[in-house]
Formats: C-alpha cells, structure tokens, sequence
C-alpha cells in the first residue's frame, strides 16, 4: 500500500480548502489537499468577496493571483419594489476597513482554478485530484488517513490534522458525528452567469423584491453579469432552465440576443450550522461546517473567515510553539459570527422573497415610512449589517479589557508611506506572525527587552506607526481608520495575531504583566 506523510490533509479543492492550503504553504506547514474530483467546479457559485477575505488571500500570498477576476466598482446595492421604487440600500463603494474594497464581485469557478493552478508551485502544498478520502483513525500520535487514489487503489496518509472543506455534503462532518441545525429555504432559484456587453453600463448591484418574481442582478468583470430569479409554487427547475425561459427573465433589462449564458443551475439554498467542528485532531470549515443563504453574498466569506483562524493555529502547534488545546478555541472564535452571518442573510431573504402581494405591500410601507428618517435609514441598514460592519471576538484568544475598545477588534489596515517615500498597506510591515503595533510610540524603545524576549523568539515584528510627519522614519499613515480604532482607547501599544486581531492592548507601564498574560492565554510551549 502506497504511504504519504504530510503536517495537514485538507479534504474538498473549494474556496476554502485551496486558501487553507496557501496560508499554511505562507507559515511554512506542508499539506496535501485531496479532491474527489479531477477539477475544480464549474458551475455558478458565490459572487461576493470581501475586504476581509481579501486580507486573507494578502497574507496567503494569492492576492495578485486572483486580482484579475475582483470587480471592485460595486457601488449601492439597492432592494426595489415591483414598481421599481427603491425600498433600501446598501453603499459602500470607496469603504476599505482592512486594505480593499468593502464589497467586491468575482467568479468563483476562475477563483478555484487559479488557486488551483498556483498551489503545486508552492513550496509546502500538494494538490490531488482523483483521490476520495475513505476514512481516519486518529491518536495522541496523530492521524491515519485511508482514500482511495486516481486508480482507486488504497492509500495511507499520514498526518498531524485533518480538515474537512468538503461542502455541504461533507464526509468529514459525518465522520466527526456532527449535526446541522436550521432550515432549507422554501423556494429554489435559478442562478445564470453571462456575458454581456450591451448591459456592461447597467446597474452594479439590485434585487427585485417582486412578489411576482423576486430576483436580483450584479456586474462581475469582463463584461460578466449573474442574475437569479426564484422558482414559484408549483414550478419545476427544468421549466426555469429552458432557454427560452431565460431569455423572457432578462428581456426586460438587456437584448436577449447579445447574451451568452455560459452557465445556469437551480439550487435551493440553506441556513444551517453544524453543532460541532472539531473532533481531536479533525476539523471543518467553510460550506461543512456552515451554510448560508445568498441574500447577503457572505457564505464563501464566512469560510474564508474560518480558514484564517485555524492556519495560524494549526501552524503554531505543529510548530511546538503551542499545545494542542490552542486549537480548542477555532469553534469557540467562529461559531456565533457564522451564525450572525446566516442570520443576517435571512434578515435580507424576508425582504426580498414575500411572494404574498399584502405582506409585500406591508414591507413597502414600512420603507417608505422608514425614508422619511435618513438617519433611521442609516440605522435600519447599519443595524442589519452589523456582523460584516464590526468584526470582533470577546473570548477565546484574547485578553478582556471592558476598559479598552481596541481589544479583540480586527486592527484596520491602511496604506501607510515610509521613509523613502514608497507606500503599502500595513499588514506588509506586521508580518504573517505575531506583530506589536506602536501607534505614534515604537514598541523596542518603549518595552523592556526580558518582557519582549518570548515574542522575538517567536518571530515576530515590532512596527511603529505615526498618524504625522516625523523626524524618526517611522512609517506614517492619514487613515482615519487608524485613529478610530486608537481614539478608543488610552492604550498605543497593540498585540496583534497572526489574524491581525488584536489580542490585548497595553502601554509601556503594564506591558510587562499583559504579555506574560498572553503567553499563558496561548499556551505556548
């Protein structure tokens, strides 16, 4: 029988198990990633991605891979009624809290297959098509790994952890005995790419909150446009994907004529979560451990999210620098924000989908009512968006501090301009470790070098940051961002994680009793 060793087997070559696979490759952790398939999907999928699953793909080393598919000029997202009246929007085109865009479109099938083409080039990562994963043992030793290779012959992997990225069907979610909890939705949808330029200059982003027919339309690049429209009682998903069927779908907005649909697909989207993500040295993400409904584009998103919270934690304790139960707190850090994402994109779903003409017509009053008040508006759509709009964990790794708004935040990332004139964003200057922030203070000068000694054996960066010019080449930055986050807080001093949330804050009179404190917090070895 055929045997491998690897640090990390991740299961699925989706979004999230080919990010996995980069970030670890960007710690230095060897991987194999095993696909069931013999390529990427290609079919219509996720259409969003955010700010933050950007940062992700930066500190994975892919953001210039990907960058030719990110359509980055969504401006407001508008929610319009049969009329075409508008009822409620979401702006944030020129918004940038951690380095990019808010809110961005891309192909997700082009997504998958440039990550895909780029891993075998890494240094760390593996990538094998054709094989099935069958089934594990796992002790305090680590984990056995059976599958099934291209010739369906067994094979044997040997590893120290194993992550299901495997999908809503996930083999892995079984294995570890977890359960999903929540509803499908009622009605399913048809979902069309096409390319289309005479309709390139349409609306960026709109939902119909039709009763007749709720859909929705969003610009991606290179003259790419999806559309969705859901299936009404009594329809069958063939009905929808007729082409002729289609064709009287987008007639209304575009010459039918002009359109290429090069892909379409009805499915029935679901929110659920699954109680459990960790079994041992066993793991999901991404669509395995969570699904969430399109209304909000945050399901490829939350996994994004996932995935960078477990590398750097996986990459620590295969490293010796932390025990295992560091890993303990993955779920304890995800859990709720995926949920707060599932629910926030049913929140949207019970706008958008009412098919009844009174509970629309009720839904139209109240927004019309709602308009009246800009400010209330703004709190209405603010209110809504709050688990993408203000990204923070209160437990797990990080030092509470009621006294300090900045800790357990997810440090902004602006462009900062150095010495010699050249700018970048200030992840570049952090690193990929762990990172110590001085806002306006330089973190070697103002901490004694015992309390600094554990971090710099660590790896990690020591930055100092001034929001004005000065005379001791501190890189400076004018992002208001980096002043809010600070205004909060009489703190200047910040520990960052790898993830680049801030883990505590402190000054140079009690830094050495808050890092001691995180050193026992992450358990380092």
């Amino acid at each position: 029988m055929l045997e491998y060793t690897t640090s990390v087997v991740i299961a699925g070559a989706g979004p999230a198990g080919l990010t996995l696979a980069h970030l670890l490759d960007s710690h230095g952790i060897d991987s194999i990633v095993l696909e069931k398939l013999d390529k990427t999907i290609e079919e219509p999928r996720a259409i969003g991605i955010d700010s933050e699953s950007l940062r992700t793909h930066q500190a994975a080393n892919t953001l210039e891979d990907i960058a030719g598919e990110i359509y980055s000029e969504i401006d407001a997202t508008q929610y319009l009624n049969a009329d075409g009246k508008l009822l409620f929007e979401f702006d944030t085109l020129g918004l940038r809290p951690y380095g990019h865009e808010f809110f961005n479109t891309f192909d997700q099938a082009a997504f998958d297959r440039i990550l895909a083409n780029e891993l075998p080039k890494r240094e760390h990562a593996r990538l094998w098509f054709n094989h099935e994963l069958t089934g594990y043992q796992q002790d305090e030793e680590g984990i056995t790994i059976e599958a099934l290779n291209a010739d369906k012959q067994p094979i044997v992997i040997k590893a120290q952890f194993l992550v299901g990225c495997d999908g809503g069907r996930s083999v892995i979610r079984q294995l570890i005995g977890a359960t999903m909890t929540g509803d499908s939705n009622e009605f399913p949808w048809l979902v069309i790419d096409t390319v289309d330029p005479g309709y390139d200059s349409g609306p960026s982003s709109r939902f119909f909150c039709d009763p007749a027919r709720p859909g929705m339309t969003i610009k991606k690049h290179h003259k790419q446009r999806r559309w969705e429209w859901m299936l009404m009682p009594g329809e069958e998903p063939e009905a929808l994907l007729d082409d002729d069927m289609i064709n009287s779908l987008i007639a209304p907005f575009t010459d039918p004529a002009q359109v290429d649909v090069f892909r379409k697909r009805v499915y029935n989207f679901s929110a659920i979560i699954a109680d459990r993500w960790q079994d041992g040295r066993v793991f999901i993400a991404g669509d395995a451990a969570h699904m969430t409904p399109p209304f909000a584009g945050q399901g490829l998103n939350s996994g994004m999210r996932d995935v960078r919270n477990l590398s750097w934690k996986l990459a620590m304790v295969i490293k010796g620098k932390a025990d295992r139960a560091l890993l303990d707190t993955y779920q304890q850090e995800r859990w709720q924000h995926a949920k707060d994402l599932i629910q926030f994109a049913l929140d949207l779903g019970e706008q958008i989908q009412p098919i009844d003409p009174q509970k629309a017509a009720e839904r139209d009053a109240f927004f019309f009512e709602l308009q009246k008040d800009p400010a209330g508006a703004e709190a209405f759509a603010e209110g809504m968006a709050q688990s993408i709009l203000a990204r923070a964990i209160d437990s797990g790794i990080v030092i509470p501090n009621p006294e300090c708004a900045v800790t357990g935040q997810l440090l902004p990332q602006p462009e900062v301009t150095c010495a010699d004139g050249n700018t970048l964003l200030l992840d570049e200057l952090l690193g990929k470790e762990f990172s110590i922030l001085g806002y306006n203070c330089d973190p070697e000068a103002e901490i004694d070098a015992d309390t600094l000694a554990t971090w710099k054996a660590l790896g990690a960066n020591f930055v100092a940051v001034s929001d004005h010019e000065n005379d001791n080449g501190w890189p400076v930055t004018c992002d208001a961002g980096l002043t809010e986050f600070f205004a909060g807080s009489s703190n200047k001093l910040v520990l960052l994680r790898p993830d680049k949330f801030c883990l505590a804050s402190f000054n140079p009179e009690n830094a050495s009793t808050i890092l001691p404190k995180a050193e026992t917090l992450l358990q380092l070895r």
